[in-house]
This record gives structure tokens, sequence and C-alpha cells, in this order.
């Protein structure tokens, strides 16, 4: 599980290596309002949650600092990628967890479940791969369609049925 979860971090890294600093912040119109950078910033800041939640016992995916310096300056978030891919190597993967959510709007409803690092890891990636997909959208409608290849924003079923 842990080699998937680095192939999959290091598909963000070759991205932010290769993308340019004014498209990782451009605003295409399919994104609507969004950009690159503000994608790669959520999937990260999730990986920063569980990372902290490793130590903590606690994890809660509402309480990400929403780092904009990681939307702006995509080599500072490919540094932070890095990290992450060095911290992975400690989670025991079947190590119990909480999770703390909020599903409301108002707020102030924060519910517990039990959960175990593994099953997390597997949110993060399922949650990487969904952001990808709409990062490879805007990647495609500003003309960049080498920049990421076919795999990338696909998930890994879907990639083995294709090689059927």
């Amino acid at each position: 599980m842990k080699n998937v979860i680095k192939e999959n971090l290091n598909q963000l890294s070759d991205l932010l290596t290769a993308i340019n600093d004014d498209k990782y912040v451009s605003e295409p119109e399919v994104l609507s309002g969004s950009t690159v950078g503000k994608h790669m910033r959520h999937i990260v800041e999730f990986y920063i949650m569980l990372i902290r939640g490793k130590d903590e016992g606690v994890i809660n995916y509402d309480k990400r600092e929403r780092d904009e310096k990681i939307e702006i300056d995509r080599l500072y978030a490919k540094n932070i990628i890095d990290n992450i891919l060095v911290e992975i190597d400690d989670i025991m993967l079947y190590k119990d967890i909480v999770v703390e959510a909020d599903f409301t709007v108002t707020g102030g409803n924060t519910g517990v479940i039990k959960s175990t690092m593994i099953r997390e890891l597997m949110y993060c990636l399922e949650h990487s791969i969904h952001h990808q997909a709409i990062i490879k959208a805007g990647l495609i409608s500003m003309g960049l369609y080498d920049i990421a290849d076919n795999n990338f924003g696909v998930a890994y079923s879907t990639i083995r049925y294709r090689n059927k």
C-alpha cells in the first residue's frame, strides 16, 4: 500500500516539475475559478493531516491549514510532497485511529469514526486520484495534453480493466 501511495505522490511531484508557474495558478474555465495549485493544496493537506494524526491518534481533515503558499508556489508544494514521501514509511498500517468529522454546513456537529491508518491512506489515495482527474481536465483545457500521462487521475481498478 505504501508503494502505491508513493507512486501517486510521485505523479504529483512530476506534475509540479513539468508545469510552469503561470499555468499552475491559471484559472481555466473548466475549473470554475479554481486552479491546479488549489487542487494540489487540497490533496497535499489531506496527507498532512494524516501524517499529523499518526502520532496524535486523531485525524480531522476539516482542520487543514489551507496554506495558500502551496497553491501559488509549486516548488514549495513539491518540497512538502517530498517530506510526506519520507513520513509515509513511518506509518503503522494497522494502527487504530479516530477520525473526527463534521458533515454539516453550520458546523458544531463533530462526530467520531473509528478507523485504521491503512484505511485512511486508502481514503487519501482515492481522494488524490479524484482531484487529479479534475486537475487533468484543467490541464487539457489549457492545451497541456502531454504534461500528465494517460493514467493520471484514473483509478487503479480502471487502469487494470483497460489493460485486460
